[in-house]
């Protein structure tokens, strides 16, 4: 008898059986973002074996790891680091955030983020300070440091000149939970990866990240 796949499992197929051959590494359309998608799927769907494959994508991601590629949320160091947070603190994966993503850190410290003007999620301060936060509240329920003091002092700074404006905005948010952390107050930084997934692609298309392509798909039919 000839067994008829459901949409939902050809969607599966195509994303775990062409994953690694997406050359970006990132979280908005690369490999990361797989990870993140088929982590959820498969605890959702009880789906254990799934484990296997996630786990090879995400070697594949930390093995080809680079401070050459740029910091941007989306498809750079601070989407990739933000993911592994999410991993870690989701209890997908086991580890300590401080270790895996310390090159990360040296890179964005190198940074003058009091010269950064560009705000957006996707290559700016929003992105940046997604990942900031999370990692800082990685190492605050492990007992660990991350960044040193001259670098949070700075993020503070910019922090509180976006604090003074009136409009609400989720970069503010941002700014109200990493004022919250470094005055050595518990705050509960929420991870949201529906919030990055913008559409909802056919079956047929030929791309397979988060944002746009099959794994976002994937992730919303949980």
């Amino acid at each position: 008898m000839e067994h008829t796949f459901t949409q939902e499992q050809l969607l599966l197929h195509q994303v775990v059986l062409h994953a690694n051959d997406v050359p970006a590494r990132g979280l908005f359309e690369g490999q990361m973002g797989i990870v993140l998608a088929l982590s959820e799927y498969a605890r959702a769907r009880k789906l254990r074996p799934l484990k296997i494959a996630i786990n090879f994508l995400l070697d594949q991601v930390l093995d080809n790891l680079s401070t050459e590629m740029p910091l941007d949320f989306a498809n750079g160091l601070t989407g990739i680091g933000w993911g592994v947070e999410y991993l870690l603190q989701n209890q997908f994966q086991r580890g300590q955030g401080a270790d895996i993503c310390a090159a990360i850190d040296q890179k964005l410290m190198q940074q003058n983020i009091l010269r950064q003007t560009d705000l957006s999620l996707e290559k700016g301060l929003e992105g940046w300070l997604h990942y900031i936060v999370a990692h800082l509240q990685g190492a605050q329920r492990s007992g660990r440091q991350v960044f040193d003091a001259k670098y949070l002092q700075d993020c503070a700074q910019v922090c509180r000149h976006l604090l003074m404006q009136n409009e609400s905005s989720p970069l503010r948010d941002l700014c109200k939970t990493f004022m919250t952390m470094v005055q050595g107050q518990p705050a509960d930084y929420q991870f949201d990866l529906a919030h990055l997934i913008v559409q909802h692609p056919k079956l047929n298309t030929p791309e397979l990240g988060l944002r746009k392509g099959l794994a976002g798909k994937l992730f919303t039919l949980i």
